[in-house]
Protein backbone atom coordinates (compact mmCIF):
# COMPACT_ATOMS: atom_id res chain seq x y z
CA UNK A 1 0.00 0.00 0.00
CA UNK A 2 1.56 4.11 -1.00
CA UNK A 3 2.57 5.65 1.76
CA UNK A 4 -0.48 8.43 2.90
CA UNK A 5 0.72 11.55 2.98
CA UNK A 6 -0.27 13.65 6.18
CA UNK A 7 -3.10 15.76 3.94
CA UNK A 8 -5.24 12.32 3.48
CA UNK A 9 -4.51 10.74 6.83
CA UNK A 10 -6.17 13.43 8.30
CA UNK A 11 -8.83 12.90 6.49
CA UNK A 12 -9.61 9.59 6.91
CA UNK A 13 -11.77 8.35 9.79
CA UNK A 14 -14.04 10.24 7.76
CA UNK A 15 -16.58 9.09 10.42
CA UNK A 16 -18.03 7.07 13.47
CA UNK A 17 -21.30 5.81 12.02
CA UNK A 18 -23.86 5.44 15.08
CA UNK A 19 -27.06 5.00 17.05
CA UNK A 20 -29.57 4.28 19.57
CA UNK A 21 -32.93 5.52 18.22
CA UNK A 22 -34.12 8.96 20.15
CA UNK A 23 -37.39 9.50 18.40
CA UNK A 24 -37.77 12.13 16.13
CA UNK A 25 -39.81 15.09 16.89
CA UNK A 26 -42.62 16.52 14.44
CA UNK A 27 -42.45 19.62 16.40
CA UNK A 28 -41.14 23.13 14.57
CA UNK A 29 -37.78 23.17 14.31
CA UNK A 30 -36.02 26.23 16.67
CA UNK A 31 -33.03 27.21 17.98
CA UNK A 32 -33.71 25.18 21.06
CA UNK A 33 -32.65 22.01 18.70
CA UNK A 34 -29.83 23.77 18.30
CA UNK A 35 -28.94 24.74 21.83
CA UNK A 36 -29.34 21.30 23.72
CA UNK A 37 -26.93 19.77 22.17
CA UNK A 38 -23.27 20.17 22.47
CA UNK A 39 -22.54 23.20 20.63
CA UNK A 40 -20.15 25.28 22.11
CA UNK A 41 -17.71 27.21 20.41
CA UNK A 42 -14.46 26.17 21.85
CA UNK A 43 -11.27 27.38 20.10
CA UNK A 44 -10.66 29.78 17.28
CA UNK A 45 -7.86 28.36 16.74
CA UNK A 46 -6.78 25.95 13.40
CA UNK A 47 -4.96 22.51 14.78
CA UNK A 48 -1.93 22.70 12.86
CA UNK A 49 -2.55 26.11 11.36
CA UNK A 50 1.03 26.19 9.89
CA UNK A 51 0.58 22.80 8.07
CA UNK A 52 -3.18 23.53 6.89
CA UNK A 53 -2.03 26.96 5.43
CA UNK A 54 0.62 25.44 3.56
CA UNK A 55 -2.03 22.97 2.10
CA UNK A 56 -4.73 25.69 1.79
CA UNK A 57 -2.50 28.03 -0.10
CA UNK A 58 -1.05 24.97 -2.36
CA UNK A 59 -4.27 24.16 -3.47
CA UNK A 60 -5.73 27.64 -4.57
CA UNK A 61 -8.11 28.40 -1.46
CA UNK A 62 -8.56 30.72 1.40
CA UNK A 63 -7.18 30.05 4.52
CA UNK A 64 -9.16 27.96 7.33
CA UNK A 65 -9.74 30.96 10.04
CA UNK A 66 -12.74 31.65 12.12
CA UNK A 67 -15.36 33.72 9.68
CA UNK A 68 -18.84 32.17 10.13
CA UNK A 69 -21.05 33.35 13.21
CA UNK A 70 -22.58 30.45 14.69
CA UNK A 71 -26.68 30.03 14.27
CA UNK A 72 -27.19 31.23 17.58
CA UNK A 73 -24.83 34.17 17.51
CA UNK A 74 -22.07 32.98 19.81
CA UNK A 75 -18.90 32.30 18.16
CA UNK A 76 -17.49 31.60 14.94
CA UNK A 77 -17.13 28.46 12.70
CA UNK A 78 -14.50 28.16 11.20
CA UNK A 79 -14.38 27.84 7.13
CA UNK A 80 -11.91 28.70 4.06
CA UNK A 81 -13.79 31.45 1.68
CA UNK A 82 -12.18 31.63 -1.75
CA UNK A 83 -14.23 34.15 -3.62
CA UNK A 84 -14.41 33.82 -7.19
CA UNK A 85 -13.15 36.74 -9.44
CA UNK A 86 -16.35 36.38 -11.82
CA UNK A 87 -19.48 37.97 -11.23
CA UNK A 88 -22.85 36.31 -10.95
CA UNK A 89 -20.49 32.88 -10.16
CA UNK A 90 -22.12 30.12 -8.53
CA UNK A 91 -21.51 29.33 -4.49
CA UNK A 92 -20.84 25.91 -2.91
CA UNK A 93 -20.81 25.84 0.92
CA UNK A 94 -18.86 22.41 1.22
CA UNK A 95 -19.65 20.15 4.13
CA UNK A 96 -16.76 17.48 5.82
CA UNK A 97 -17.19 14.19 6.88
CA UNK A 98 -16.78 13.06 10.54
CA UNK A 99 -13.21 13.22 10.87
CA UNK A 100 -13.11 17.24 9.78
CA UNK A 101 -11.61 18.83 6.94
CA UNK A 102 -9.26 16.97 4.51
CA UNK A 103 -8.08 16.34 1.84
CA UNK A 104 -11.73 15.23 -0.10
CA UNK A 105 -13.17 18.53 0.72
CA UNK A 106 -10.24 20.79 0.02
CA UNK A 107 -9.62 18.99 -3.98
CA UNK A 108 -13.62 18.99 -4.82
CA UNK A 109 -13.72 22.70 -3.79
CA UNK A 110 -9.82 23.10 -5.57
CA UNK A 111 -11.99 21.82 -8.92
CA UNK A 112 -15.17 23.43 -8.54
CA UNK A 113 -12.95 27.16 -8.23
CA UNK A 114 -11.33 26.18 -11.10
CA UNK A 115 -13.54 23.81 -13.61
CA UNK A 116 -16.94 25.86 -12.43
CA UNK A 117 -15.30 29.64 -11.74
CA UNK A 118 -17.16 28.97 -7.79
CA UNK A 119 -17.48 30.68 -4.78
CA UNK A 120 -15.70 28.13 -2.51
CA UNK A 121 -16.66 28.06 1.20
CA UNK A 122 -15.42 24.79 3.25
CA UNK A 123 -17.29 24.66 6.13
CA UNK A 124 -15.73 23.78 9.76
CA UNK A 125 -18.38 21.99 12.14
CA UNK A 126 -15.59 20.17 14.83
CA UNK A 127 -12.97 22.28 15.12
CA UNK A 128 -14.34 25.34 16.93
CA UNK A 129 -16.34 22.98 19.20
CA UNK A 130 -12.50 21.56 20.14
CA UNK A 131 -13.07 17.93 19.08
CA UNK A 132 -10.98 16.10 16.86
CA UNK A 133 -13.38 14.38 14.93
CA UNK A 134 -17.63 14.03 15.16
CA UNK A 135 -17.74 11.30 17.50
CA UNK A 136 -15.47 7.92 18.25
CA UNK A 137 -12.40 9.15 20.59
CA UNK A 138 -13.56 12.86 21.00
CA UNK A 139 -17.14 12.01 22.40
CA UNK A 140 -14.73 11.27 26.03
CA UNK A 141 -13.58 14.94 25.61
CA UNK A 142 -16.25 16.40 24.12
CA UNK A 143 -19.18 15.08 24.32
CA UNK A 144 -21.58 13.69 22.38
CA UNK A 145 -21.51 13.52 19.05
CA UNK A 146 -22.84 16.25 16.48
CA UNK A 147 -26.42 15.00 14.91
CA UNK A 148 -27.94 16.12 11.41
CA UNK A 149 -29.33 18.64 13.00
CA UNK A 150 -26.56 20.97 14.07
CA UNK A 151 -24.93 20.01 10.64
CA UNK A 152 -28.18 21.66 9.11
CA UNK A 153 -27.83 24.54 11.39
CA UNK A 154 -23.87 25.25 10.48
CA UNK A 155 -25.42 25.19 6.90
CA UNK A 156 -27.92 27.69 7.62
CA UNK A 157 -25.43 29.81 9.66
CA UNK A 158 -22.96 29.97 6.42
CA UNK A 159 -26.22 30.63 3.96
CA UNK A 160 -26.90 33.42 6.25
CA UNK A 161 -23.21 34.55 6.19
CA UNK A 162 -22.74 34.09 2.33
CA UNK A 163 -25.74 36.62 1.98
CA UNK A 164 -23.74 39.68 3.37
CA UNK A 165 -20.92 38.75 0.27
CA UNK A 166 -23.17 39.37 -2.14
CA UNK A 167 -23.48 35.63 -3.47
CA UNK A 168 -26.64 34.58 -5.66
CA UNK A 169 -28.53 32.40 -3.26
CA UNK A 170 -30.55 31.03 -6.71
CA UNK A 171 -26.81 30.10 -7.59
CA UNK A 172 -26.14 28.22 -4.23
CA UNK A 173 -25.53 24.87 -3.15
CA UNK A 174 -24.63 23.03 0.12
CA UNK A 175 -21.98 19.75 -0.62
CA UNK A 176 -21.68 17.34 1.90
CA UNK A 177 -19.72 14.14 2.07
CA UNK A 178 -20.47 11.11 4.50
CA UNK A 179 -21.66 12.43 7.91
CA UNK A 180 -21.69 16.22 5.76
CA UNK A 181 -24.05 14.67 3.35
CA UNK A 182 -26.23 13.45 6.40
CA UNK A 183 -26.22 17.36 7.29
CA UNK A 184 -27.14 18.13 3.85
CA UNK A 185 -29.97 15.55 3.82
CA UNK A 186 -31.59 16.99 6.93
CA UNK A 187 -31.30 20.92 5.79
CA UNK A 188 -33.04 20.19 2.77
CA UNK A 189 -35.93 17.81 4.42
CA UNK A 190 -38.94 19.48 3.97
CA UNK A 191 -39.27 19.53 7.87
CA UNK A 192 -41.23 22.54 9.68
CA UNK A 193 -38.49 25.49 10.25
CA UNK A 194 -36.15 23.69 8.01
CA UNK A 195 -37.11 25.36 4.96
CA UNK A 196 -37.25 28.91 6.54
CA UNK A 197 -34.10 28.45 7.37
CA UNK A 198 -32.22 27.24 4.42
CA UNK A 199 -34.52 28.10 1.27
CA UNK A 200 -33.71 31.93 1.76
CA UNK A 201 -29.90 30.66 0.78
CA UNK A 202 -29.57 27.63 -1.07
CA UNK A 203 -31.12 25.95 -4.21
CA UNK A 204 -30.40 22.78 -3.89
CA UNK A 205 -27.99 20.01 -1.96
CA UNK A 206 -25.42 17.32 -3.11
CA UNK A 207 -24.65 14.31 -0.63
CA UNK A 208 -22.11 12.15 -1.54
CA UNK A 209 -22.42 8.43 0.52
CA UNK A 210 -24.24 10.16 3.17
CA UNK A 211 -24.82 8.29 6.68
CA UNK A 212 -28.50 8.39 6.13
CA UNK A 213 -29.93 6.83 9.46
CA UNK A 214 -33.62 8.53 10.64
CA UNK A 215 -35.69 7.39 13.21
CA UNK A 216 -36.99 3.88 12.15
CA UNK A 217 -33.98 3.02 10.54
CA UNK A 218 -31.18 0.82 11.30
CA UNK A 219 -28.44 1.63 13.57
CA UNK A 220 -25.09 0.89 13.62
CA UNK A 221 -23.90 2.46 16.87
CA UNK A 222 -25.20 2.79 20.35
CA UNK A 223 -26.46 6.17 22.11
CA UNK A 224 -24.00 8.17 20.00
CA UNK A 225 -26.49 10.27 17.65
CA UNK A 226 -29.30 11.74 17.94
CA UNK A 227 -31.47 11.10 15.04
CA UNK A 228 -33.96 13.22 12.48
CA UNK A 229 -36.08 12.81 9.93
CA UNK A 230 -34.36 12.79 6.01
CA UNK A 231 -36.62 13.52 3.40
CA UNK A 232 -38.82 13.78 1.54
CA UNK A 233 -37.19 17.32 0.79
CA UNK A 234 -38.09 20.96 0.32
CA UNK A 235 -35.85 21.61 -2.60
CA UNK A 236 -33.86 19.79 -5.39
CA UNK A 237 -31.20 17.05 -4.12
CA UNK A 238 -28.63 15.25 -5.74
CA UNK A 239 -27.78 11.61 -4.01
CA UNK A 240 -24.83 9.44 -4.63
CA UNK A 241 -24.27 6.22 -2.64
CA UNK A 242 -22.28 3.25 -3.37
CA UNK A 243 -22.45 -0.58 -3.44
CA UNK A 244 -19.19 -1.31 -2.02
CA UNK A 245 -19.67 1.27 1.07
CA UNK A 246 -19.73 -0.23 4.44
CA UNK A 247 -19.10 2.34 6.46
CA UNK A 248 -22.05 4.00 5.71
CA UNK A 249 -24.46 1.41 3.70
CA UNK A 250 -27.15 2.53 1.35
CA UNK A 251 -29.29 -0.54 3.38
CA UNK A 252 -29.40 1.93 6.23
CA UNK A 253 -31.24 4.33 4.30
CA UNK A 254 -35.15 5.03 3.88
CA UNK A 255 -36.86 4.47 0.55
CA UNK A 256 -38.30 8.06 0.70
CA UNK A 257 -34.60 9.35 1.64
CA UNK A 258 -33.59 7.65 -1.50
CA UNK A 259 -35.98 8.11 -3.91
CA UNK A 260 -37.19 11.69 -2.76
CA UNK A 261 -33.91 13.12 -3.87
CA UNK A 262 -34.53 15.19 -7.53
CA UNK A 263 -31.61 12.51 -8.53
CA UNK A 264 -30.10 9.24 -6.82
CA UNK A 265 -27.52 7.83 -8.28
CA UNK A 266 -26.29 4.59 -6.72
CA UNK A 267 -22.55 2.92 -7.86
CA UNK A 268 -22.30 -0.50 -7.36
CA UNK A 269 -18.74 -0.57 -7.65
CA UNK A 270 -18.25 2.45 -5.33
CA UNK A 271 -16.84 2.32 -1.71
CA UNK A 272 -17.36 4.84 0.98
CA UNK A 273 -14.88 7.98 -0.24
CA UNK A 274 -14.41 6.45 -3.53
CA UNK A 275 -13.35 10.01 -4.22
CA UNK A 276 -10.46 10.15 -1.88
CA UNK A 277 -6.69 11.64 -3.10
CA UNK A 278 -4.56 8.88 -1.95
CA UNK A 279 -1.35 11.17 -3.43
CA UNK A 280 -2.09 14.11 -2.61
CA UNK A 281 -0.51 16.66 -3.82
CA UNK A 282 0.36 14.29 -6.82
CA UNK A 283 -2.83 12.43 -9.17
CA UNK A 284 -4.25 10.08 -7.00
CA UNK A 285 -4.10 6.75 -8.23
CA UNK A 286 -6.76 4.59 -9.38
CA UNK A 287 -7.53 1.32 -8.22
CA UNK A 288 -5.50 2.04 -4.54
CA UNK A 289 -7.29 1.33 -1.43
CA UNK A 290 -7.21 2.47 2.24
CA UNK A 291 -8.73 1.14 5.44
CA UNK A 292 -10.43 2.90 8.47
CA UNK A 293 -11.14 0.75 10.96
CA UNK A 294 -14.20 1.94 13.88
CA UNK A 295 -15.76 -0.52 16.21
CA UNK A 296 -17.73 -2.57 13.86
CA UNK A 297 -14.62 -3.43 11.53
CA UNK A 298 -12.18 -2.37 8.93
CA UNK A 299 -14.04 -0.60 5.71
CA UNK A 300 -11.99 -0.11 2.59
CA UNK A 301 -11.99 3.20 0.95
CA UNK A 302 -10.39 3.06 -2.98
CA UNK A 303 -9.94 5.69 -5.04
CA UNK A 304 -12.21 4.99 -8.61
CA UNK A 305 -10.97 7.19 -10.94
CA UNK A 306 -14.44 6.75 -13.09
CA UNK A 307 -16.49 7.42 -10.71
CA UNK A 308 -15.01 10.64 -8.96
CA UNK A 309 -15.08 12.16 -12.67
CA UNK A 310 -18.72 11.53 -13.19
CA UNK A 311 -19.22 12.29 -9.99
CA UNK A 312 -17.80 15.76 -10.56
CA UNK A 313 -19.38 15.82 -14.11
CA UNK A 314 -23.15 15.55 -11.98
CA UNK A 315 -22.13 18.33 -9.83
CA UNK A 316 -21.70 20.30 -12.89
CA UNK A 317 -24.56 19.79 -13.85
CA UNK A 318 -26.24 19.79 -10.99
CA UNK A 319 -24.96 23.79 -10.20
CA UNK A 320 -26.65 26.33 -12.53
Amino acid sequence: MKKITLLVSTLLVLQGCATTVPAGSTAPVSLEDYSRENVAIRTQQVPDWTRWNMITQRMGLGEIRPLIPAIDGKGLLMASWTPSPEPNAPTVVIAHGGHGIGGIVLSMGNELARTKKANVLILDSIWSRGRTNNGGASIPQSGRTLSSNVRMFDLAAAGKWLATQGVDPARTYAIGESQGGWGVLRAFTDDTGIADLIRPYYAGGIAIYPKCEEPGTRHTEASTFEFHRLGPYHSPVLLITGGKDTMTPVSNCSDKTLRSAAKWLHWEDATHAFNLNTSAPNAPVDGVCLTSVNGFGAHKFCYNQRRTQEMMQEIGTFIK
